[in-house]
């Protein structure tokens, strides 16, 4: 860490009043000058730090823009720089007490300004929260031009803050308007859900995490946020320059089109088995051979996690190869010139043979395969079972749904953290107050069979063992299907547990 400077007596023309922040290249303080009026002085320290500043004033005095610190003077050798001082907060600091719509507009004045920028043929290189002052009016100041790449300049190096580096940066690569717009994403996540993309105990893990996996929706840290919004931060963030937007005008286009759609689904707990996911995407980009059982009960959040493993996988560019034919798909992969994604259930003849091959023979790609157990022998495979909600999780999801959150802890011990039990509970309770009703399609598939089948027998009742006959399942499978049809009081069991019944009072569209 950095020793603060004595404090000068005197820099240039300015008075040193206040040591305002300390780097390894410049020490920033509160000064005054001839006229009384304070500044942000920034003063080098060593020959780096020269080279920083007078980059800075040089770029200072060729650009101008609104949203962009101004400079009031500088040291021709470098020494020194003397910047507007702007009182307000950074603004991961100022986002605490606003709400989206205030930062998406804070957001357009800085793609403004960046664009203003790369329109010049600079590259800022450190965008990131500290480097963004909001000042007492709401506006947005980009201050700090002092690793910034000036058109045909060559750097040697790393460049930028690590939490916000992209990581082209991280691996040696040069700086670009690409990883500009990689930073805007970072800075941006941190003020909209207080952390950044990454987080490690050890900084030395912000070095490689970028590599090696994929931020985690901002939808898990705040579920209000608009879908749109939530896709263009992970767009942003994505590890290729090339499969971010081309360019800010598109970034602009999908801020003025936030505030028009509905939250994403809520991304609630799982948050390791999450990240093992994302870590398996990245592997699979990478070429690597990845196959992934998620196994468990119905209804426990392996479809979801499925979804959004696929999500990411297309976001990276990994194609997603339609159909569930094993053979078929084995053939596809034999030829295919870039990694693949593909979803299969397990139980399908040669789903297994499939993964084995796959391992076996190192075929890029990333497999998934749904089950309702974990697939022993399979060596190599990822297996990941969801892991059950908290009643933290069963909370949130109440409030998301306008249901009772004091009831959530009896909901969520009576499903035992079950996701689809706790939704069907929450729903139960919404439709005994007739705020709304359960739509047939929103019932799992083999959930609706047995609902349906039910509603054919006489007086709409019948044994499980009879049931689970006529619908091939085995009576574990069959009472799984059931949990959701208990949880949205929709059947109940009868005569011991040894009948099914519908229950007369509820009905689905």
């Amino acid at each position: 860490m950095s020793q603060p400077d004595a404090i000068p007596t005197q820099v240039g023309p300015y008075i040193p009043q206040q040591l305002l922040a300390m780097g390894a290249q410049a020490s920033v303080w509160l000064a005054t000058g001839p006229d009384g009026a304070e500044v942000a002085l920034k003063v080098a320290r060593g020959e780096d730090g020269k080279r920083g500043i007078a980059r800075e004033a040089r770029l200072l005095a060729l650009h101008g823009h609104p949203n962009l610190v101004r400079s009031l003077g500088s040291d021709p050798g470098g020494d020194w720089i003397a910047l507007e001082r702007i009182e307000g907060l950074t603004i991961d600091q100022w986002a605490k007490d606003q709400n989206p719509e205030a930062v998406v507009a804070v957001a357009q004045k800085l793609v403004d300004a960046l664009e203003y920028l790369h329109g010049e043929g600079v590259v800022h290189g450190d965008i990131k929260p500290s480097n963004v002052i909001v000042d007492l009016s709401g506006e947005p100041h980009l201050i700090d031009l002092g690793v910034a790449v000036e058109p045909g300049e060559k750097v040697d190096g790393f460049r930028g803050t690590l939490g916000y580096a992209a990581p082209e940066l991280l691996n040696g690569k040069p700086p670009s308007s690409a990883t500009d717009l990689y930073g805007l994403g970072a800075l941006l996540y941190t003020a909209l859900t207080g952390r950044t993309p990454f987080v490690a105990p050890d900084p030395a893990a912000l070095t490689y995490l970028p590599l090696v996996s994929l931020p985690a929706s901002p939808a898990a840290f705040r579920p209000e946020l608009p879908a749109s919004l939530t896709q263009l931060l992970l767009a942003l963030l994505a590890r290729e320059p090339d499969r971010r937007p081309s360019d800010l005008g598109r970034v602009r286009d999908a801020l003025n089109r936030a505030g028009q759609t509905l939250p994403a689904p809520p991304v609630l707990g799982m948050l390791e088995e999450r990240e093992e996911l994302r870590r398996a995407v990245v592997g699979a980009a990478d070429g690597e051979p990845r196959v992934v059982v998620l196994y468990g009960s119905p209804g426990s959040g392996r479809r979801t996690l499925i979804a959004e493993t696929v999500e990411y996988a297309r976001r990276e560019g990994l194609p997603y190869l339609k159909g569930t034919d094993p053979q078929a798909a084995l053939e596809q992969l034999r030829v295919a010139n870039r990694p693949a994604v593909l979803v299969m259930k397990a139980a399908y003849k040669g789903a297994r043979q499939l993964a084995e091959i796959a391992l076996k023979d190192g075929l890029r790609c990333l497999l998934l395969l749904h089950a309702d157990r974990p697939l022993s022998g399979l060596h190599g495979a990822i297996q990941i079972t969801p892991s059950p909600l908290s009643v933290q999780d069963a909370a949130r999801l109440a409030r998301l749904w306008g249901a009772d959150p004091d009831q959530a802890e009896s909901w969520w011990r009576q499903s035992m953290g079950l996701p689809i039990a706790i939704v069907g509970r929450i729903r139960a309770f919404r439709r005994l107050r007739g705020l709304t009703q359960t739509h047939h399609s929103q019932l799992p598939a083999e959930s609706r069979r047995i609902l349906e089948f039910l509603r054919g027998q006489p007086r709409m009742r019948c044994d499980v063992v009879h049931l689970a006959t006529e619908l091939q399942m085995s009576e574990h499978v069959l009472l799984d299907h059931c949990e959701v049809l208990f949880a949205e009081d929709l059947v109940e069991p009868a005569d011991d547990g040894a009948m099914l019944a519908i229950v007369q009072a509820r009905s689905v569209m």
